[in-house]
């Protein structure tokens, strides 16, 4: 068998090439050390064009730190309440050093024909520190070191924030999204999971009464909400004894917002706030593929929670999904029928993941270009109402 020549790999967006002739056939399943699928190519002239890259696109749900914390950890940190002690140093060491360099995060989104990136701090951001005072002021902090690094330095037209919000204390969080939004220019607010409230296993969720301060301001404002991911407080980790890992970004990660965004759906706060807007990440995280069962399961439930309607209502109403850190069509194929094209939103989960493997995933995708243009631009553009 002749030998198999690559291509060199063109630095943005083209897959390799394999090149054969026709009477010496070599396939994938040889080429399983390869980080990329390969496109076959005969070499035959005009038998084969790449697809192009689709210009464009909009990230919403892009990490970042600053200069007061790493982005990744409580403060202080906590055993079991961050997944980095899992990750391999190589992998830590690139993801660390990735948070803030905005010229090597500028590069990578013009790999990936990424037009625009909106920046969160969480994971779990401002809502893990325990201390009320610390994070309130914290929050300001964060909000504008965010406007004065992407709103308004040299990559500007690039960039736009999510305001964080110390919910340590309601009240001031509430004013806090009202200034954010109003004059250093962030976007829209970001809720990293549950709120820590003086200890690690002190939590509160986003549906506790002592929030409702919080979520009148942000039905005031019309802005959207992005109910981020963490791990589950560290007494609630008996499930994942022996296999801590499967507690963060694997599985536990999609399990605690779930719940999270479950136990909203059945509070009633959506039938006092009809007009909330939650965005949710990885897909929905789960919740596309169990609301049939979930609903299925509660028709021959006693009705013992506040909520007026099905929780399904509540999901095709207020709910909105990004597509970060997915890479599987029958996934998202899933999800659009779950939530229709206009409720999902493409995103990368940058630096965790990455702009090109996931920006060339969604180019190759075969969908149609109306569906394909909403999902990369424009729903993100409406929902977020973007400059």
């Amino acid at each position: 068998m002749a030998a198999v020549k690559l291509r060199n790999k063109p630095s943005v967006g083209w897959l390799p090439l394999i090149l054969f002739s026709t009477s010496n056939l070599t396939t994938t399943a040889q080429l399983v050390d390869l980080p990329q699928e390969v496109v076959i190519n005969s070499g035959r002239p005009t038998f084969y064009t790449p697809g192009s890259p689709l210009s464009g696109k909009i990230a919403l749900e892009e990490h970042v730190g600053n200069t007061l914390f790493s982005g990744v950890y409580t403060p202080p940190p906590v055993n079991f309440t961050n997944e980095p002690a899992f990750d391999l140093a190589i992998y830590d060491a690139d993801v660390s050093s990735r948070l803030n360099d905005i010229d090597t995060r500028v590069a990578a989104m013009n790999a990936a024909n990424i037009s625009m990136s909106v920046v969160i701090f969480g994971a779990p951001g401002i809502h893990g520190i325990f201390n009320t005072t610390f994070a309130t002021i914290a929050a300001t902090y964060v909000n504008d070191e965010a406007a004065q690094t992407y709103n308004h330095g040299s990559h500007s037209s690039r960039f736009d924030f999510w305001c964080s919000n110390a919910l340590q204390d309601p009240i001031s969080a509430a004013a806090e999204l009202e200034r954010c939004v109003k004059h250093p220019g962030g976007v829209d607010s970001f809720v990293g999971g549950y709120t820590n409230n003086g200890s690690e296993n002190s939590i509160i969720s986003l549906d506790d009464p002592v929030n409702d301060v919080f979520l009148a301001k942000v039905a005031e404002l019309d802005v959207p909400i992005h109910l981020h991911l963490r791990e589950a407080a560290p007494n609630q980790h008996r499930v994942y004894q022996d296999y801590s890992i499967m507690a963060g970004s694997p599985w536990g990660f999609a399990a605690e917002i779930g719940a999270h965004a479950l136990r909203i759906m059945m509070s009633g706060v959506l039938d006092t706030y009809p007009n909330l807007k939650i965005i949710l990440g990885h897909c929905g995280e789960g919740l596309p593929f169990f609301m049939p069962r979930i609903e299925s399961r509660l028709r021959h439930a006693i009705h013992s929670y506040p909520a007026k309607q099905n929780l399904t209502y509540y999901w095709n109403r207020n709910f909105y999904v990004t597509t970060s850190g997915i890479q599987s069509k029958a996934v998202l194929d899933l999800t659009l029928a779950s939530l229709g094209e206009d409720r999902v939103m493409l995103s990368v989960d940058y630096p965790f993941e990455d702009d090109v493997e996931l920006g060339t995933w969604f180019d190759r995708i075969e969908m149609s270009v109306g569906a394909k243009e909403k999902i990369a631009s424009e729903n993100a553009r409406n929902i977020l109402k973007l400059r």
